[in-house]
């Protein structure tokens, strides 16, 4: 199955792509498809930081109340998400891995191939759209989506078993990052409010 062909059906057909992903011996197509994909992300991440380098920084200090003359270092976003492909790539057999481990706690049978090609092909609606603001909230939860969807199909799990060993945590974390984000954000406009203003 070609590139694009995969793509398709992997968004408009999941179901079917997922009962015959394990017609996929090895992972090597698997790991392909999330290389041209993290570039992709990457590039569409680049370009939009240059046509909204400005505004991107503005919004970020004046959210906190910090002074806008600070510098805004392109070179250092580009640098940053350079070096992130590579690091996006490898770091999808961690992912795996866990995702390998939380499986086998519920009773999975199926091997890390598995699991990573569960990944890789459940972070397609991440990869491809994740670049757009507001868009990208849509495609995560796409992600999600196709994830139980994936887990449903290949781990012969129930659908409502599928959906809570992912939803719960999840919920959890979310939990738990709003917390570190408010208290975050508090420390910020205390900073940017102790810092003399210039006008």
């Amino acid at each position: 199955m070609d590139f694009f062909k995969k793509l398709k059906e992997v968004l408009v057909k999941p179901s079917k792509f997922f009962l015959e992903i394990e017609k996929e011996k090895t992972i090597k197509p698997s790991f392909i498809y999330i290389s041209v994909l993290t570039v992709f992300y990457s590039v569409m991440s680049i370009i939009l930081l240059l046509l909204f380098k400005d505004y991107l920084a503005n919004l970020f200090l004046n959210m906190f109340n910090l002074p806008t003359e600070q510098p805004f270092s392109l070179s250092k976003q580009l640098i940053f998400i350079i070096v992130g492909i590579p690091a996006s790539i490898l770091f999808s057999f961690v992912l795996a891995a866990i995702l390998y481990v939380w499986l086998m706690i519920f009773g999975s049978d199926k091997d890390y191939k598995t699991a990573y090609k569960l990944l890789v092909y459940s972070e397609t609606p991440s990869l491809l759209f994740g670049w757009i603001p507001i868009v990208n909230w849509f495609s995560w939860i796409y992600s999600l989506v196709l994830l139980i969807k994936g887990t449903h199909k290949i781990y012969k799990f129930s659908k409502l078993k599928s959906s809570l060993i992912y939803i719960i945590p999840l919920g959890i974390f979310l939990i738990l990052l709003l917390i570190l984000f408010i208290m975050f954000s508090l420390i910020l406009i205390s900073l940017g409010n102790q810092m003399p203003q210039t006008f």
